[in-house]
């Protein structure tokens, strides 16, 4: 009886000593998803660029300079891409977005055509058509992805590229960001350049004209417009709007007549003094 007992008793320390070992020990993470590529590659290596929304009929093309290692608009002469928009961000979408998730594998024509990816239909049925170039080893790659129709809830996009017919899904956000790239191109903006004004004579009579004149510049890559303020002694007299096309400078002249004698002190928008006399 007494090793019946013994028995019974070690059988459940076993089973309880099993039971510890399994509950307690450390989990096991469960493996993430795979995460899918429609390409990748290092960002670096972009050279050349042109994106192209065929539905819209506009286009843009963008040219890394080795000199400097910055991107510039694809045209003779053409400036750099204004730094604030495009920065690290653009190229990185560019190497590769990780898909959502692939959909089709090896899809047939109609079902291309049923993505929005058939470049073949008329009219058009792709959003975007993106032609990349990049150096590998020194040797130059290309790379052509469409971008078709957007999903019935308008979340992704169907992409695939150019000599493969496997089908990816796309986040919109990936989409948009170069969408405005496109049509809102990434110049640099107009900003304001201000020299140091001068004065027609740095002594003049009460009652005489005194003229103060500066020479201003459009240091961005579209046309501006812009107020010059004239002011004496911290308070504006006198206002003048001017436009100026890219890089173009012009010089700016206002008239001012004093009628008390004094030490006067005049700027243009509240930027670099000149100081004239008047007695």
């Amino acid at each position: 009886m007494k090793l019946r007992v013994i028995l019974i008793l070690v059988a459940i320390l076993a089973v309880a000593g099993t039971t510890y070992y399994f509950v307690s020990r450390p989990k096991t993470p469960p493996a993430p998803d795979a995460k899918h590529f429609v390409w990748n590659f290092d960002m670096d290596n972009l050279q050349n660029v042109t994106m192209s929304m065929p539905k819209a009929n506009v286009s843009e093309s963008f040219v890394k300079h080795l000199d400097n290692q910055e991107f510039y608009f694809d045209v003779a002469n053409g400036p750099e891409v204004d730094n604030q928009r495009w920065g690290g961000g653009i190229p990185a979408l560019l190497s590769g977005p990780e898909a959502s998730r692939m959909i089709q594998a090896s899809a047939t024509t109609a079902e291309l055509q049923q993505y929005g990816l058939d470049p073949t239909v008329t009219p058009t049925t792709l959003n975007m058509d993106i032609k990349l170039t990049i150096l590998l080893s020194g040797t130059p790659v290309n790379y052509e992805i469409y971008v078709g129709a957007s999903n019935p809830g308008g979340t992704t996009y169907y992409v695939r590229l150019a000599g493969n017919t496997d089908v990816y899904t796309v986040d919109k956000s990936w989409y948009d960001v170069l969408a405005d790239i496109v049509t809102d191109p990434p110049y640099i903006p107009a900003a304001l350049a201000i020299d140091t004004p001068t004065v027609s004579s740095p002594t003049v009579a009460v009652g005489a004209t005194e003229i103060v004149s500066d020479n201003i510049t459009n240091n961005g890559d579209v046309t501006g417009s812009f107020t010059l303020n004239l002011l004496i002694g911290g308070n504006i007299v006198d206002s003048k709007a001017v436009t100026l096309g890219p890089r173009a400078s012009q010089v700016v002249s206002f008239q001012i007549v004093e009628s008390s004698p004094g030490q006067y002190v005049a700027s243009i928008n509240t930027q670099h003094n000149v100081t004239f006399t008047v007695k």
